[in-house]
């Protein structure tokens, strides 16, 4: 029997009207906790995400693969290898984002030891998804008991009780994702999205474009993101389209432009972001109040072009990749939503 009580205060986000509680059970003499990850919270959490990496490496001057100690590597090498969560220094930088009220971080604290971590985003789209709370990324340790992973998947899904949904996302082929989310949040699979590239082109059609800088998440809310949901919009809003690391050259230098856009009334916020290892190539993001239309996507293409791209890769659901031309190329792997009601 699974029970949970508040062991701390109630914290507000300015997301939603919701909280994060803390919620604890005794387990052998002490205190199973979940509650809010704080800073201090930061290296043991990087902690947990670096044990999972058996091999640190780097490109040399020449080219070549060289297996060095963590030490040795610098913060954007670290990255290459997971994000931010890879350096003490990017990790303090997101998670301090995320407490000033932007998502969820919570903690499964064993008698001050970091279990498990889990970051969610409370997002409200167009229906059929509506308004849920998205899981976007957790991480355990190996060593982690069956009753903890249970303890922090109750905390979220009871956070998840004020929009009524929670959803989560992982590869289709991750059959292990698939049975610990099924098994942990009851979730189902909701729908599959795949990676399509196409050629940027110059366009036949009228819209406007102007370049967008303006980061309050309330732009997107109850919008939709028709390019690249490749998790949820309000996960990819904080992540990709708000710029946290101007402090790494290395990330600056890929270039990302970023545009609101009306294309015959279908407006848009548009980000393209050169890929890492292929620079005449952009990952799109779209987020919109209506699905893709082929007035949109006429000119995302004619932006890309202008941009200098050659490809565009979208991340597309079927009833919207309908819309792609003949010689577009799909990615053969594909991405689950997940959902359950709550």
């Amino acid at each position: 029997m699974r029970q949970a009580s508040i062991a701390s205060p109630a914290l507000r986000y300015n997301m939603v009207e919701s909280r994060l509680i803390g919620r604890n059970r005794c387990v052998k003499g002490y205190v199973m906790l979940v509650r809010q990850a704080t800073i201090d919270d930061t290296q043991k959490i990087v902690d947990l995400f670096t044990s999972r990496v058996t091999v640190w490496q780097r490109l040399s001057a020449a080219g070549q693969v060289e297996n060095l100690p963590y030490t040795d590597l610098t913060i954007y090498e670290r990255w290459l290898h997971g994000g931010a969560w890879m350096s003490l220094e990017t990790g303090a930088i997101w998670l301090s984002h995320l407490l000033s009220g932007n998502g969820l971080a919570y903690v499964a604290d064993d008698a001050g030891r970091i279990l498990a971590y889990a970051e969610a985003f409370y997002n409200r789209e167009l229906t059929p998804m509506g308004a849920h709370l998205h899981v976007a990324n957790l991480q355990a340790a190996e060593d982690c008991a069956d009753e903890t992973h249970l303890l922090l998947a109750d905390a979220i899904l009871i956070d998840a009780r004020a929009p009524g949904r929670l959803s989560v996302d992982y590869p289709a082929y991750d059959q292990d994702s698939a049975t610990y989310h099924r098994k942990y949040f009851g979730t189902a699979e909701d729908a599959r999205l795949t990676r399509y590239a196409l050629n940027a082109q110059i366009g036949q059609s009228f819209y406007k474009s102007q370049e967008f800088d303006k980061t309050d998440a309330s732009l997107i809310d109850g919008w939709a993101l028709a390019v690249g949901r490749w998790t949820s919009p309000r996960a990819l809003w904080e992540s990709e389209w708000i710029e946290h690391w101007r402090g790494i050259p290395q990330i600056v230098e890929r270039a990302k432009h970023r545009h609101y856009v009306n294309a015959s009334g279908h407006e848009a916020i548009v980000c393209f972001h050169q890929q890492l290892y292929n620079e005449r190539n952009a990952e799109v993001y779209c987020w919109s109040p209506r699905n893709l239309s082929t007035q949109l996507l006429v000119a995302i293409r004619d932006l890309g072009h202008r941009h200098g791209f050659r490809v565009l890769t979208l991340a597309l659901p079927d009833f919207s990749a309908r819309l792609l031309p003949p010689d577009t190329t799909a990615d053969p792997n594909e991405r689950v939503i997940a959902t359950v009601k709550v």
